[in-house]
């Protein structure tokens, strides 16, 4: 087999947690963020920088949204930010944690 020579090779993608603390966000407002973002997004991965968003959450009570990415970098994730105009407060990285799922109901009663 012949080794890839693709111009791009492939690029592992990490997780990040991006919060930005914003005062009297809706989760209207929160939406049409999140659907900056997933442009956003679209746009860097099409000039060569993967990204990826998993899925936002607003939290009303301490008005922060937190923004759960797949990216090759932190800076990669700050630029969605700096795009949109949303930049974050902080970019975490984290360590994706697997659980498996409980048995179905048929699994339980099997012998």
């Amino acid at each position: 087999m012949a080794p890839d020579r693709s111009p791009n090779p492939p690029v592992s993608l990490r997780t990040f947690l991006a919060e930005r603390y914003r005062a009297g966000t809706s989760r209207e407002l929160a939406r049409q963020e999140a659907e900056a973002i997933r442009v956003a997004a679209i746009e860097l991965s099409a000039e060569g920088r993967p990204v990826t968003l998993i899925g936002s959450l607003l939290v009303p009570l301490d008005e922060t949204v937190f923004s759960l990415f797949g990216a090759a970098s932190s800076g990669d994730v700050a630029e969605i930010g700096e795009r949109t105009n949303q930049p974050y407060d902080r970019i975490s990285e984290g360590v994706p944690i697997t659980r498996r799922a409980s048995p179905s109901a048929r699994e339980r009663s099997s012998p």
